[in-house]
């Protein structure tokens, strides 16, 4: 070997060792710290024993704590308070006002060292069930026009049991996707339900049944196409009939799908047997891979006049 071979050999050698002198040293010898954690939430145990016995959670005096835990240097970083559990039983109370003991667990090979609550107030009362339809929804979207396709639904609803107060803060029930997850080819896929506030946010201390929903999902987009309603009125009465349509739909699909498509027209629909004012839905037999989406009202609105009357009220 040369003796520029032999420097870098020794060089690299030399990095080698210090580098695993430092990580025996930090791994072996790192000094204990404590940290302090707000906001960690309390988490109800035994919901749905208690839901069983037909009550639920009302409120409670506390929602968070703070807690402290003894953990070496080097986790901290790599700890938030999402990795503490802290979790009251209320399977066994009844109905009123009870006090429940607070059990509080940190991450592998931390300690806990204090929590500014040890004990909370539980309200108990009788339980109310409501049904939810089930979304599946991207849990952020990667653009505005974004949307989950999905097929194949195992259950389109889920029963909600929970207090009135608990119901009050649902807005919708929700199976949420991360979207990088997912691409245009159809995949099979199981996750929880969950109950969620306005805001996204996931409501805690409430029984959801069924638990998961397995579906097929697949990246889907929306587009907003012209749209044309066929209408004939081949009656000869006394009647006029005026109507008006929507001007635009939006569709679903696959981009690569809908992206060819700049209208949609849809079934034709015969006025002559309508006699007073209604609202007719509007139908579709649409091209495979393409659907409807569903927050758009499609109806045409229909007028009829009877052409005696309007004369008179001309005179």
């Amino acid at each position: 070997m040369s003796d520029s071979g032999r420097k870098m050999f020794n060089i690299i050698l030399a990095l080698l060792v210090a580098t695993g002198a430092w990580f025996f040293v930090v791994y072996n010898y790192d000094p204990m710290t404590s940290e302090r954690y707000s906001g960690v939430p309390i988490t109800y145990t035994g919901l749905d024993t208690l839901a069983n016995r037909g009550y639920a959670v009302s409120e409670a005096n506390y929602k968070n704590v703070e807690v402290t835990l003894q953990q070496r240097r080097i986790d901290t970083a790599n700890i938030s308070s999402e990795d503490i559990s802290v979790t009251a039983d209320v399977s066994g109370l009844s109905t009123g006002e009870n006090t429940v003991s607070l059990r509080v667990d940190g991450p592998e090979g931390t300690q806990v060292m204090d929590s500014s609550v040890k004990n909370v107030t539980v309200e108990i009362v009788s339980a109310t069930a409501v049904e939810f339809p089930i979304n599946i929804e991207y849990s952020e979207k990667p653009d505005d026009d974004a949307v989950p396709l999905v097929e194949n639904m195992s259950v389109n609803t889920a029963t909600v049991i929970a207090s009135d107060e608990k119901l009050s803060e649902i807005d919708r029930v929700a199976a949420v996707i991360d979207p990088e997850t997912i691409d245009e080819q159809y995949r099979a896929m199981t996750l929880e339900v969950a109950a969620l506030d306005r805001e996204g946010n996931k409501v805690i201390n409430v029984v959801i049944y069924p638990e998961t929903v397995s579906f097929r999902a697949a990246a889907g987009s929306t587009k907003e196409v012209r749209l044309v309603v066929p209408v004939k009125d081949e009656s000869d009465d006394s009647y006029e009939r005026t109507y008006t349509v929507p001007e635009t739909i939006v569709i679903k699909g696959k981009k690569s799908t809908i992206n060819t498509f700049t209208g949609i027209t849809a079934n034709e629909i015969d006025l002559a047997n309508y006699f007073e004012d209604a609202e007719i839905p509007i139908e579709f037999d649409l091209p495979e891979g393409v659907t409807i989406d569903e927050d758009q009202e499609l109806m045409l609105k229909l007028k009829v006049v009877e052409k005696a009357e309007e004369e008179e009220e001309g005179n």
